[in-house]
């Protein structure tokens, strides 16, 4: 199953910010959700990223759809944590027991998946991959990289529509691209993930062909195009970023919850 995730130009909220800025957001994000010891900021993260979609352009439902996936698997993990943790007080009895540890474990796992997955997914949708390997290679990367981390998000969606293509050809021809056992899953390897194999590896050649064609790789250093201008959005959101680590420090100092 893959998310339909792709950037999306627009000129609201993250899109007006630099690659930069909004990797150092995704940073802020990442480091909240897995420094600070509580669940409120964790929590707080997670309203953060849903806002932060709304005032992109993005609509909370279309983006929802999008993270189902990420939500179905944070309540297994949510789930999982709160059978497997005997630790703790007992708040109820089902068929075991139920602690106060273990909804709290629970919830800080699933909220770090949420977070992570969410904002990773927001990222993809708000920052142009070009912009972005541009602004790693003026942060020093190789070029070589950055243009492998291009191809890596576009590959995505085509990945997507080819395997939408694939189910489609299977449903006129009669076969059920659906999966109900170990035999359905055979043969949707079998005729599902051979097509999209073989149709990935025809573009990598097509691909790799053109970048010989054009000498890719020759010189050590190459140019960049576009100019890199910082506005008042950039500064917002590194201050937010900002605001964010030192938040989490101060949590994990005196122990919020």
């Amino acid at each position: 199953m893959i998310p339909h995730v792709s950037y999306s130009a627009g000129v609201n909220g993250l899109h007006r910010a630099s690659p930069e800025a909004n990797l150092m957001l995704l940073f802020g994000l990442m480091f909240a959700v897995l420094a600070a010891p509580g669940v409120l900021i964790k929590l707080g993260s997670l309203f953060l990223v849903l806002i932060l979609a709304v005032l992109s352009g993005e609509r909370p439902r279309a983006f929802l759809r999008s993270a189902r996936f990420v939500v179905i698997f944070a309540a297994f993990l949510f789930i999982a944590q709160a059978i497997s943790v005997r630790e703790g007080h007992t708040v109820f009895s089902l068929w075991i027991n139920i602690t106060d540890s273990g909804l709290l474990f629970g919830a800080q796992m699933a909220l770090r998946f949420l977070v992570i997955l969410s904002s990773s997914m927001l990222f993809v949708m708000v920052t142009d991959p070009d912009r972005f390997a541009h602004a790693l290679i003026r942060l020093g990367i190789p070029y070589r990289y950055g243009f492998i981390l291009v191809l890596a998000l576009r590959f995505v969606p085509f990945f997507r529509q080819e395997l939408k293509t694939v189910r489609e050809a299977q449903r006129v021809r009669g076969a059920s691209p659906s999966i109900h056992s170990f035999s359905s899953l055979r043969r949707a390897i079998r005729y599902t993930f051979v097509p999209v194999l073989v149709s990935g590896l025809l573009r990598v050649d097509s691909i790799a062909i053109s970048m010989k064609g054009r000498c890719f790789g020759l010189y050590p250093r190459r140019t960049i195009s576009q100019k890199n201008h910082w506005g008042s959005a950039d500064w917002a959101i590194v201050g937010l970023s900002l605001a964010l680590i030192g938040v989490s420090i101060v949590a994990r100092r005196y122990t919020w919850p």
